[in-house]
């Protein structure tokens, strides 16, 4: 199936490219109608039209064209800012993570203490768990989304 549709393309495309290159040629009848074929009547007086060369035609694509280098450099930009992206969603789920294990922790009751520079336990009263459940709240709710 797939050959029969190549071939079928193939001639389809050649038929084409020889059609491109045809004259065409127009005349007026007696009526005044104007008349255009890629034949040629022998009865009326025919003028052969040839068509205009079309000079807007890009210019072939290189590696070092501005537009090229443009989007290289763009696309390696948004790679970059992709990178970044997944950087920081990386650490936010570690710095995330850390919160809610803090505020379970928190959460669970008991007596909580906090080191001191010279190695003493300093336990935590009420109204400071309290306060850090509430910051450690409002900053979950912040940052984890």
């Amino acid at each position: 199936m797939q050959r029969l549709l190549g071939t079928i393309l193939l001639l389809a495309a050649s038929t084409l490219s020889f059609n491109l290159s045809a004259e065409i040629y127009t005349w007026t009848d007696k009526n005044g109608k104007v008349h255009f074929s890629d034949k040629p009547i022998t009865d009326e007086k025919v003028t052969i039209i040839t068509p205009k060369e079309n000079t807007n035609i890009a210019d072939t694509v290189t590696q070092d064209s501005q537009w090229q280098q443009d989007y290289k450099k763009t696309k390696q930009v948004k790679a970059e800012q992709t990178q970044k992206a997944a950087n920081l969603a990386r650490k936010n789920i570690g710095y995330c993570n850390r919160l809610k294990s803090e505020l379970a922790l928190i959460s669970q009751g008991g007596r909580i203490y906090v080191m001191s520079p010279e190695g003493e336990r300093n336990f935590q009263s009420e109204e400071q768990l309290e306060a850090d459940k509430k910051k450690l709240s409002k900053a979950i709710k912040k940052t984890c989304r």
